[in-house]
């Protein structure tokens, strides 16, 4: 078969449809002069492969010189002779060419058509009545027949085809080309876009007029509005479903099926225009938000129902699907879950699904299953990993059920996805962006389902869209859930009616709307310090339950969270946080910020005592049991628990804690934990273990410790005064003494004025407490301001060592510096009786201790 030459084809010019007289060829050859017309058997004169209905003179650039030819050839009239042209010509014997690729059908100029598939057959509806011969034309090539039906305005006519390839449509001439050549350039796809709420097609070139018209469709039933036009067509990525209608694939033009009377398809300003008219009409799709280009998972029909209708269509799904063929019970039971989706009953739909996939997996490749499990994932809560990729579809309403799935699904899948480089994708910003693109979609759907996705599909926006995204938001029609989405916007922008706004709506009786402005409200005083961080916890915890049919319980908790740390209340804080862990275990990435911040507050801040320790010692530990690969947040965990171990009196508890702090710790840290350790077991009378402590201390000089890794001389002191006390536990006065013979510090004075009163050394328990007055005021008039109770018990306690080693110096020294400063005091007496001042017996004494 000899391929077509489709440019030469449309390179001849357009004429109009008188000719002269009628051209029959009796074979189609092609040869060097196709505007010649010669003999039947030898002239070549029309291009191979390709069939004529009616006269093709229209097609070739002189038609006159070819009829002149044609009439001398054949002896005909003289040219002066005009002759009408022949329509209704008897089909030529090139006709039954086997090898036609081609069909030329006489149209007229400039004539806009829409043609469409039908299973084999190709159907073409050209505007105006053409009369054509169709007689005789079958089983030639891939063109199994042709048949024409005049309407009122426009001709149908219907080509059957055994190619499964779509034919090629071309205005060439005065007529249409169906070219099925397999090198035929396609035709170029039609442009849509959105203006406002309605859905416009352009034509990729701008060429006559286009019409409309409205057919019923034979197969379906359904009102078919078609959009003639002169170039374009629909692919089938291209397709659009919405509620009460779908764009079909075309050859060229527009095709619409219509379930709806109110959705007209119009033409304007060189645009074909799919609308909704009539005072209760409904967004077709989304505002300014389609993509030129894209898929659709179509098949799926959401559109508005009353009650009534909702429940029986329902009932009757169900009874077709359980009396169905196996054959047909998947389709059946698809039918059950799309009546199920539009009454918002998420756990049938979900139970559906899974039987139906159960029985035919093969059937989640179709795109009206996937779009249900879309639907059933959202509406039970149920999304996973998978709803992240990607489906293929760019309308508004594809994107709608991503963001709606991304939003329910749980933190920490969406921060795996993060972690893998999807940024964009976790985004709340860019959820809220894809929601916001098909929320006038969504008020199309049935009452029962759009009332389940709205509140949160509005809320999401509300809190986390961007300027395009919000302005969406703002053209919604008017009601609870938007008025209260709007209010939330407010609040979040600062603006000055938002708590006005919040107010009003916190006293409404739906519980889907009054909770959630209450918590607004309650983040507001937060944040503005209206309302004490504790208050704000306490309201808080009081509306959890309603918060819960709102479906904001997890971000309430997680404001109660914030306003207890805020107000510094830890353990209720931690307690609030292991709560979380209980009531969402996937989604406890989400607390880990505020679970470390707490931990280490606790490791710095004092113990508080009573019931608040027990909370604050369950959560460490629990956090502790958690922590395993964090050495830093064990430090800090075992801090905190060797502190409020001290604070509640659990020596034995708080030995085990500073012991495994000291196994993590190193440097001067993990000196200062054993330095603690030791002091504990010293208390706890176990001074060896004590010692064993201080072992990892060099023995010798007290300034040795500094030879240690991080060793400090503060260090050293505190390893030779426990050593001291360790030695005197054991009854090595000598030894203490060795320690404490280089370090000068009050406790090591005291520990040496201790040693020497035990062995009745006065005098020596004289001079090791001496020293402890040098920092204190002299005779000046800072001597004359009150002494502490501590100041003046050592002051009786040198005074009283003094006495009984008769040293008379240190008694007029004490009696001269601190005489006025004791008058007044409660130890003023004693002191008047061991320094012997005469007026001693002025004021009786009131202690003879000491």
């Amino acid at each position: 078969m000899k391929k077509v030459i489709l440019a030469a084809v449309l390179g001849f010019s357009s004429l109009g449809a008188s000719v002269a007289a009628p051209i029959r060829a009796t074979s189609i050859k092609s040869g060097p002069e196709k505007g010649h017309v010669g003999s039947a058997t030898d002239d070549k004169l029309l291009p191979a492969g390709w069939l004529f209905l009616n006269d093709p003179a229209p097609l070739f650039p002189h038609p006159e010189k070819a009829v002149q030819e044609k009439r001398i050839s054949t002896g005909s009239a003289p040219m002066s002779e005009t002759r009408p042209q022949i329509v209704n010509a008897p089909p030529a014997a090139s006709m039954q060419a086997p090898d036609a690729t081609g069909l030329w059908l006489p149209l007229g100029e400039l004539t806009p058509v829409v043609a469409f598939r039908n299973g084999q057959n190709i159907v073409l509806v050209a505007a105006g009545r053409h009369v054509l011969d169709t007689a005789g034309l079958s089983g030639v090539g891939p063109f199994t027949s042709v048949s024409s039906r005049l309407l009122p305005d426009v001709t149908v006519i219907t080509i059957g085809v055994s190619d499964d390839r779509d034919p090629v449509l071309r205005p060439v001439g005065a007529g249409w080309t169906v070219s099925i050549a397999p090198d035929v350039k396609p035709q170029a796809d039609m442009l849509l876009g959105q203006d406002g709420n309605a859905l416009t097609f352009t034509s990729p070139v701008q060429d006559g007029v286009l019409q409309v018209v409205a057919l019923d469709d034979p197969a379906s039933g359904r009102r078919l509005l078609l959009g003639m036009t002169r170039s374009g067509r629909i692919e089938q990525p291209m397709r659009r479903q919405g509620s009460g209608f779908a764009v079909r694939s075309s050859l060229i033009g527009v095709v619409v099926a219509a379930d709806s009377d109110d959705i007209e398809l119009r033409q304007t300003a060189g645009k074909l225009v799919l609308d909704t008219m009539g005072p209760g009409s409904f967004p077709l799709m989304a505002s300014n938000r389609l993509q030129p280009y894209g898929s659709s998972l179509s098949g799926v029909s959401l559109g508005a129902g009353t009650p009534e209708e909702l429940r029986e269509a329902l009932r009757r799904s169900v009874n077709a699907a359980a009396l169905a063929s196996s054959a047909d019970r998947f389709e059946a039971r698809m039918r059950v879950a799309q009546a199920a989706a539009r009454a918002g009953n998420g756990p049938l739909l979900g139970e559906v699904m899974q039987v139906a996939l159960q029985d035919w997996p093969e059937g989640a490749e179709k795109p009206e299953t996937r779009r249900l499990q879309q639907i059933s994932a959202v509406l039970n809560q149920r999304a996973t990993a998978f709803c992240l990729a990607e489906d293929g579809g760019s309308t508004p309403e594809d994107q709608l059920w991503r963001g709606m799935m991304r939003m329910s699904m749980p933190f920490a899948s969406r921060a795996g996805q993060l972690a893998a480089g999807a940024a964009a994708e976790s985004d709340p910003a860019h959820t809220a962006d894809l929601i916001a693109t098909g929320l006038p979609v969504l008020q199309a759907y049935a009452a029962p389902l759009r009332d389940r996705l709205l509140p949160s599909a509005t809320q999401w926006v509300a809190r986390y869209g961007n300027e395009n995204a919000t302005k969406i938001l703002e053209q919604l029609p008017e009601g609870p859930q938007v008025a209260l989405a709007k209010a939330l916007l407010a609040a979040r922008r600062n603006a000055p009616d938002a708590e006005e706004k919040l107010k009003a709506l916190s006293h409404e009786t739906s519980p889907l709307v009054w909770p959630v402005a209450r918590e607004a409200l309650l983040r507001q005083a937060l944040d503005k310090k209206t309302l004490s961080p504790q208050a704000v916890a306490d309201q808080v915890d009081g509306i959890l339950p309603a918060l819960r049919i709102a479906g904001r319980e997890k971000d309430a908790r997680l404001l109660q969270i914030e306003a207890l740390m805020n107000g510094g209340n830890l353990a209720s804080a931690a307690t609030a946080i292991q709560e979380w862990g209980r009531l969402y275990p996937d989604d406890i990435a989400k607390v880990e910020p505020q679970k470390t911040d707490i931990i280490r507050r606790m490791a710095q801040a004092a113990s508080s005592g009573g019931r608040q320790n027990i909370n604050e010692v369950a959560f460490l530990k629990d956090a502790l049991t958690r922590a395993s690969d964090d050495a830093p947040l064990q430090r800090d965990i075992l801090e905190g628990l060797a502190r409020r171990y001290e604070a509640m009196g659990l020596p034995d508890q708080e030995r085990n804690a500073l012991r495994k702090l000291a196994d993590i710790q190193s440097g001067a840290q993990g000196m200062a934990v054993r330095i603690r350790l030791a002091k504990l077991e010293l208390d706890m009378g176990d001074t060896k273990a004590a010692k064993q402590d201080l072992s990892a201390f060099v023995e010798g000089s007290p300034d040795a410790a500094l030879a240690l890794p991080g060793g400090s001389s503060s260090q050293s002191v505190e390893v030779a005064l426990l050593r001291a006390q360790i030695a005197l536990a054991d009854h090595r006065a000598d030894e203490a003494a060795g320690e404490l013979a280089t370090i000068r510090d009050p406790r090591a004075w005291t520990l040496r004025a201790q040693i020497a009163e035990k062995a009745g050394e006065w005098s020596r328990a004289v001079e090791a407490l001496t020293p402890m007055l040098d920092a204190w005021p002299g005779n000046g008039e800072a001597a004359k301001a009150p002494l502490s109770p501590d100041q003046q018990a050592l002051i009786l306690r040198i005074g009283g060592d003094a006495s009984r080693a008769q040293d008379q110096q240190t008694l007029r020294n004490l009696q001269t510096r601190f005489g006025s400063s004791m008058k007044g005091t409660q130890s003023e007496g004693v002191f008047r009786l061991l320094t012997g001042s005469k007026d001693a017996t002025a004021t009786p004494p009131v202690s003879a201790g000491g």
